[in-house]
């Protein structure tokens, strides 16, 4: 069982770590303003975020080996802000929609990671591996804009990709009670519900495959018991919107299901891996000699840093 200091550690990381989620999300929703600003201070704060969020998974990560995968993620995210943060660039639809996808793997492993069943190192990797050719296609994509080679420009509707007028509005109808939905608390007949709402949406883009493989995947994600809703609303609501963007512009042969919602729709929660248990005496004396026997360097400086942030809060 995880000790209390070791809770109490975690919990000051999840805090940490919601705070700079929320700068993410933020800088996503202005992102191509940010990208061709020439004051380059938003985009180095975006940048900072997920580097602290990788930071303070390091230090962690020998003892809470289930941060592995967030400190994986959140540097290859990292990694793609810091190509552009120091030059102007002008962004197209698809870099904004692999940013997003890049954050979404990163906020679906932080809020497992939160939630009751926790994320075990096994699922944290498997999650990781199935992200990683986004962040490749993100870094790539990248370059072609920095170097010329792409250039933000609107493609031309796919053939057999016809345009679904009134998409946008249509799915927005079922998406804002979904939204509510996973306000509720959660039971089987809340998830049903959900689930309910989210079948609707098959008659909005009907006989177009790409679609229709989107709204299943997020339905077998709701349906699946193991996914808290706090850790389905995110992606499920994001990528239906995006998707009926797509089908209504007459892109839907672009629609496809993110790596964290293939993972929800298929993968398997586990329970937190065992931590090993210390006792600490109420003397500081004592409490010194039982961390300095117990963690690492990189663990020691970790929790100063965490004792001194707390104390000052």
């Amino acid at each position: 069982m995880p000790t209390n200091q070791d809770q109490k550690i975690f919990a000051i990381f999840m805090e940490e770590a919601a705070e700079r989620l929320e700068t993410l999300q933020t800088g996503l929703t202005e992102l191509p303003a940010i990208m061709a600003d020439s004051d380059r201070e938003r985009v180095t704060a975006i940048y900072r975020a997920a580097h602290s969020i990788k930071g303070a998974a390091a230090m962690l990560m020998d003892k809470m080996p289930s941060l592995t995968s967030i400190n994986k993620v959140s540097k290859r995210l990292e990694d793609c802000f810091k190509m552009v943060k120091d030059t102007p660039l002008k962004i197209d639809a698809t870099t904004q929609n692999l940013y997003t996808k890049g954050f979404e793997v990163l906020k679906n492993l932080i809020d497992r990671a939160a939630s009751p069943a926790g994320l075990s190192e096994e699922l944290g990797e498997k999650i990781l591996q199935a992200s990683l050719p986004v962040y490749d296609k993100l870094e790539n994509h990248l370059k072609g804009l920095m170097s010329g080679a792409a250039t933000p420009a609107t493609p031309a509707p796919a053939a057999g990709s016809p345009a679904v007028p009134g998409a946008v509005n249509q799915v927005m109808t079922v998406l804002k009670p979904m939204l509510q939905g996973f306000k509720q608390a959660e039971s089987p007949e809340s998830r049903k519900q959900l689930a309910g709402l989210c079948a609707r949406l098959t008659k909005v883009g009907a006989g177009i495959e790409p679609w229709q493989t989107l709204v299943k995947t997020a339905h077998s994600a709701i349906a699946n018991p193991k996914n808290s809703f706090k850790v389905l609303a995110n992606p499920i609501i994001n990528e239906l919107k995006q998707g009926a963007e797509l089908l209504q512009a007459g892109k839907a042969n672009t629609i496809s299901p993110s790596p964290t919602l293939s993972t929800l729709a298929g993968g398997k929660a586990a329970a937190k891996p065992a931590a090993q248990e210390i006792t600490i005496s109420a003397d500081p004396k004592e409490v010194v000699k039982v961390l300095l026997k117990t963690f690492n360097k990189q663990q020691l400086q970790a929790i100063a840093q965490l004792l001194i942030k707390h104390i000052k809060s």
